[in-house]
């Protein structure tokens, strides 16, 4: 019996090892792989305690599914999808493979994830937040452009953290980002934020960590995602506003886009989504004040 679970983890270790191979062939990103495989690690281990360890090329739909249910019991049902996909992306390139004829998951559906958006920031807040930043130290000026950028561009964190001084176009007022899929995109910035990327480019220049390629630096370096998250988690305490997530600046961005008429379609390319499935999704948030707001515009008893 010891000898079949030493061929089978094996088998495991085989075949995620060739996995990492192919995905960093494709040139997929470190965090995407990173995913993949520890989602796989952790089906691996859950059969294993449930008594069901087999090869990646054994598993049945029912061992699929009976995992994703107790990850529901467990976690949220968006992490339980998440490692749902991420399972696909295994089996489907074990058929890429020949390794399996059919994956296990091809009659499978994704768990439902309720609509739950998380709340976009409110005007008062935004300019709370950007108070608590007037001044005119390094970390004041960096933070004012941090802030100022997540609420005019709506990159994601990892975006923002990744730019480069060399990223700035000053000429088109754009930033050259990299997201999802290491897909290039270029997000346009306004007057207020190219002040204050200005202002924060004119300090820089006289840090001690100046010559560092990376646009965002601090005490230690060049700034990392934890460290964005902490430095809003801390300007919100200084603000008196509730907790804001980084990410809820890429939904306040979305709404606020759409509560002014912009363009859908302009919209996904300034968010660097392909699925208009990402536009429903974070559409969703304030969209019954949005409805509320168009009601006011066009009521029809209103025109009678």
């Amino acid at each position: 019996m010891a000898q079949d679970e030493t061929r089978i983890r094996q088998a495991w270790a085989d075949d995620l090892r060739t996995w990492r191979l192919d995905l960093q062939y494709r040139n997929r990103a470190d965090r995407t792989i990173g995913n993949y495989l520890s989602s796989a690690e952790l089906f691996r281990d859950w059969l294993a305690d449930n008594d069901k360890l087999c090869a990646p090329v054994d598993v049945a739909p029912v061992d699929v599914r009976e995992f994703i249910a107790d990850q529901l019991a467990r976690w949220t049902p968006s992490t339980a999808a998440s490692r749902y996909r991420c399972l696909q992306q295994l089996f489907r390139w074990l058929e890429r493979e020949g390794d399996i004829d059919v994956s296990p998951m091809a009659n499978l559906s994704p768990p439902d994830i309720p609509e739950d958006p998380p709340p976009v920031v409110a005007d008062h807040a935004l300019r709370d937040l950007l108070k608590a930043c007037n001044g005119r130290g390094f970390d004041d000026r960096r933070d004012t452009a941090i802030m100022l950028l997540f609420i005019d561009t709506g990159i994601r964190l990892g975006e923002m953290v990744g730019l480069a001084v060399d990223d700035i176009d000053d000429d088109l007022q754009v930033l050259r980002v990299i997201g999802k899929g290491r897909r290039g995109r270029a997000a346009p910035y306004g007057a207020n934020a190219g002040i204050a990327l200005s202002r924060y480019l004119k300090v820089r220049r006289r840090h001690k960590f100046a010559r560092l390629p990376a646009l965002w630096i601090g005490t230690r370096g060049a700034v990392t995602d934890s460290g964005v998250a902490q430095m809003i988690k801390r300007r919100c305490r200084q603000a008196g506003v509730p907790p804001v997530h980084p990410h809820q600046f890429r939904h306040t961005f979305a709404h606020l886009w759409l509560v002014e008429g912009g363009g859908e379609q302009d919209l996904m390319r300034l968010a660097g989504w392909r699925s208009p499935q990402m536009l429903g999704r974070y559409g969703a948030s304030a969209a019954a004040e949005r409805a509320r707001d168009a009601h006011r515009r066009l009521s029809p008893g209103d025109r009678l």
